[in-house]
């Protein structure tokens, strides 16, 4: 059966100005779970969304000390009084990256120069299945890339090379989809980690296990019909404070089913 712990920590979140801190750990055996996310940028309304950027920090360990904490299958997160606008902004999708092997190796430079929303750096871990977790693994550094897919889609890439990342290369790794929405005025992104980024990585039959990540979204717009709309936008705070959520869904198998997988959820609020 699927295993689910929460916490309340607060502040995970920053806006406008402050020093944010960092929630966790967070404990959901068998991984353990910090985040830190920073908004920056004034707080509009429904009516008048204002652009904002984001920067996001995320962390994973084991809750056993030698081990490297188990693959992720799934992240979420929730933030009130955000919006994501992809509408009037180029698109880059992962059949573009993806498609005649990477475009023979041009991968995500075949995308439209302002399609790029955000990018960053992962720190991860690999490890054989069978070693049963053991640490420290083989370290793997990547560059993270997203682009705007279209309207409620966000596409994730990474890029490394051999002497990064365990002799895996660029398109070891295939672009994919996360999706994002509104459900009232939260915004959510459901953005699942598929086998070749997690318990098949580089479809090489390693466990791929995040140890950090920091992702950066741009303060973007763009004109349309004479007016300025934000690709990621504030419009608004509830009753002066900004809830939000992460929620990490890990597994201990490359076959993930309910019961190998575990879920942890950090989350809190900030005065804004």
């Amino acid at each position: 059966m699927r295993r689910k712990l929460v916490a309340i920590t607060a502040p995970l979140c920053l806006f406008v100005a402050g020093a944010a801190s960092a929630a966790g750990p967070v404990s959901a055996s068998p991984n353990t779970y910090t985040g830190n996310f920073v908004v920056a940028g004034v707080h509009g309304s429904p009516a008048r969304p204002i652009a904002v950027s984001l920067v996001e920090r995320l962390g994973m360990g084991s809750s056993t000390s030698g081990k490297v904490g188990a693959p992720l299958v799934k992240i979420r997160t929730t933030t009130y009084g955000l919006k994501m606008d992809g509408q009037y902004f180029p698109k880059c999708t992962p059949n573009q990256i993806n498609e005649d092997n990477g475009h023979n190796g041009k991968w995500n430079a075949v995308c439209p120069k302002r399609s790029l929303v955000a990018s960053g750096h992962v720190e991860a871990a690999l490890t054989n299945p069978s070693s049963n977790l053991a640490g420290p693994g083989a370290p793997c550094s990547l560059g993270l890339w997203v682009y705007n897919g279209g309207v409620g889609k966000l596409t994730f890439f990474f890029t490394t090379s051999p002497d990064q990342c365990d002799g895996l290369t660029t398109g070891a790794a295939a672009a994919w989809t996360g999706t994002v929405r509104e459900a009232g005025r939260t915004f959510v992104t459901d953005v699942p980690e598929p086998a070749d980024v997690s318990y098949d990585a580089g479809n090489i039959g390693l466990f791929g296990s995040l140890e950090t990540e920091t992702l950066t979204f741009k303060k973007l717009t763009v004109r349309h019909a004479g007016r300025v709309i934000p690709f990621l936008a504030s419009i608004g705070c509830e009753k002066g404070a900004r809830p939000f959520s992460v929620t990490y869904t890990a597994t201990t198998s490359n076959s993930p089913s309910s019961a190998n997988e575990s879920t942890g959820e950090v989350r809190g609020t900030h005065k804004c």
